[in-house]
Parts: structure tokens; C-alpha cells; sequence
């Protein structure tokens, strides 16, 4: 009896733990190049990527990146920007200029 009660706490336990690490799922890596438009309107700071996508970024993401420079990008999708369509909102994982 103890075995069966010992056995059931066990297997709760395993099937309790979440874990909350995707472990780089949904990660992408594209190269592109970044546009600031210097203006205070939102959608003005962007990475527009080699495959035709388009990323809304915030100035802090991008650093002392200049409009023009070429990037390799790491980020993960959070969705369509309902602002300035058919963009896409991402969280920059890792951001590199390329020369």
C-alpha cells in the first residue's frame, strides 16, 4: 500500500512540473536591414528582413544601429501589429550589424 501511495505522489509530482523553457522553439534568424525614421510615431523604428518580412522594433532594441545597416537578427514572433499591418511584432533575442 505504501508502494501504490508512494507510486501515485511520484507520478502527480512529474506531471505537475511545467517546464517553461521552449528550449528555442519559435526562435527565428533572418538577415535585413534596419529603417528609422526619426519620427515619433509608432511603427517608426523597423528591420525590414531579406525574406520580405517587415519587424516592428522599439529604438532600444536596436541600439546605435543607423537606418541602412545590414543585421543578423535573432527574435520571436508575438504577432501582427494591429498599428501598421502586415507587420510583425518580435521580441529581439539578439540583434548584430554585418559589415
Amino acid at each position: 500500500m505504501k508502494k501504490l501511495l508512494w507510486l501515485g505522489f511520484v507520478t502527480m509530482f512529474l506531471l505537475s512540473c511545467d517546464k517553461k523553457d521552449d528550449g528555442g522553439e519559435g526562435i527565428k534568424q533572418e538577415n535585413g536591414k534596419v529603417w528609422l525614421s526619426g519620427g515619433l510615431a509608432f511603427c517608426a523604428e523597423q528591420i525590414h528582413l531579406d525574406n520580405g518580412d517587415t519587424l516592428v522594433v522599439s529604438i532600444a532594441e536596436v541600439g546605435t544601429l543607423r537606418t541602412d545597416d545590414r543585421v543578423v537578427v535573432k527574435y520571436k514572433e508575438l504577432g501582427i501589429n494591429s498599428t501598421c499591418p502586415p507587420y510583425i511584432n518580435c521580441e529581439i533575442i539578439e540583434i548584430k550589424r554585418v559589415d
